[in-house]
């Protein structure tokens, strides 16, 4: 039997290790005892029962990144054809959320400690992913691991005075950090969700703060809503993406393949939650503000739920950027039946009331808002942010292709009702 330990918040929650072929999940007898006690996911509640088979592998390997980004920190730490457990073992120390994970007998350096990082120095590693080197391992003082199929690192972020710190021997971060996409389709990318997620706050759609930040290179930064500061410490909360509580992997993450995700069993899966009336308006709203801004990769992994003292909450919406300026004309989860953009009319909003449980008149009414609003806030905006940075030739291109897709999106949706 192989194990490793188990930390939330520098508490013992349990065990995750392979045994007869079998990857499990066992949590600490003290963990459950706790009053103040979570489950790990709401498949794995409470019991002193070890979980077994590929729903524990499952849910451990949404916490790592996807695909290239993997293989290149794999590549880094000079980890070869290693399993789940071997690359969690690896990565572990600083985890989405509030998990730490680490071999048997080590525990959780709980002193957190940071060393300043210059621009500069941030500039030089932002550089050297061209020589593949991820940013996500630029940090020799720790190890920690970031889901998704995008570049970024997790740092310690002073906004108040500009500054930025290097997490040491697996302290919690505060801040994600991600340049402009290496793919160059994609590219720029992070003035594109930087905007869209200002966007998003002007129109009163649940995200956390952002940054924009040039070193000269221009980063996007964002708050992590995974961890709290008390009393200058940080703490870390509990995350669960829709991937996760339905218990499929990040391959699985888009609608299309295979149909394992979807609205409707994301919505149901939430109800079955106990989300508050308000969380789930907010989902049907992130939604429809997808639609508007173009947004065909809100996919599965990126709507999450925290565990709070009294149950699940919603967390802010994440991930917000126009990929229809870059061409992409699918939708990662679908309206209706209905895959693409040009497809989507009155009848697919129906659908996704049906499916979702939302009520058709109310739904169109309020997109009929949000499609009236979007423009001017959007064009609120560019202009501040033209008067705030000093942006390059191709970021002011990649921001009037948005502002045509989003002119575009808002018309077909004023169309759809009626208007």
């Amino acid at each position: 039997m192989i194990r490793l330990r188990v930390w939330a918040n520098a508490q013992p929650m349990g065990w995750f290790g392979h045994e007869a072929a079998q990857y499990f999940f066992q949590y600490d007898e003290r963990w459950i005892r706790d009053a103040l006690a979570f489950s790990l996911a709401p498949q794995f509640v409470l019991r002193l029962e070890p979980y077994r088979g590929e729903a524990v592998k499952t849910f451990f390997a949404n916490l790592l990144p996807e695909g290239v980004p993997l293989d290149e920190v794999l590549n880094q730490i000079q980890i070869r054809d290693a399993n789940t457990l071997e690359i969690i073992g690896a990565m572990g120390a600083d985890l989405p959320g509030v998990l730490s994970i680490l071999p048997e007998g080590k525990e959780p350096d709980t002193r957190q400690k940071y060393s300043e990082l210059s621009k500069e120095e941030l500039s030089v590693r932002v550089n050297a992913r061209s020589k593949n080197r991820p940013l996500l391992t630029s940090n020799a003082q720790t190890r920690m691991s970031l889901a998704g199929a995008q570049d970024k690192v997790g740092l310690r972020y002073d906004d108040k005075r500009d500054l930025f710190y290097d997490s040491v021997g697996g302290s919690p971060t505060t801040h994600i950090v991600k340049p402009d996409s290496r793919l160059a389709r994609y590219r720029p990318s992070a003035i594109n969700e930087y905007l869209c997620m200002k966007l998003a706050h002007a129109m009163h759609i649940p995200v956390p703060p952002v940054h924009l930040i040039q070193v000269p290179e221009t980063l996007y930064v964002v708050q992590r809503y995974d961890r709290l500061v008390e009393a200058g410490r940080i703490i870390c909360v509990h995350q669960i993406d829709a991937c996760q509580l339905l218990g499929v992997g990040a391959d699985w993450k888009y609608e299309r393949q295979g149909g394992l995700v979807s609205l409707k069993k994301i919505v149901n899966v939430f109800r079955d939650l106990k989300l508050s009336g308000k969380d789930l308006l907010s989902v049907q709203r992130w939604v429809m503000f997808n639609f508007l801004i173009g947004n065909s990769d809100a996919h599965a992994k990126n709507i999450s739920v925290m565990v709070t003292p009294s149950g699940y909450a919603l967390a802010p919406f994440y991930d917000l950027l126009c990929v229809q300026a870059y061409g992409d004309n699918d939708l990662a989860l679908f309206i209706g039946d209905e895959g693409t953009y040009h497809a989507v009319g009155a009848h697919s909003w129906e659908a996704f009331c049906d499916d979702c449980g939302f009520g058709f008149k109310p739904t169109m009414n309020q997109f009929e808002k949000m499609a009236r609003d979007i423009r001017k806030f959007w064009e609120k905006m560019v202009i501040t942010a033209t008067s705030q940075y000093s942006l390059s030739q191709t970021e002011k291109e990649l921001i009037e292709r948005i502002g045509t897709v989003i002119d575009t999106n808002s018309r077909a949706a004023l169309s759809m009702v009626g208007a």
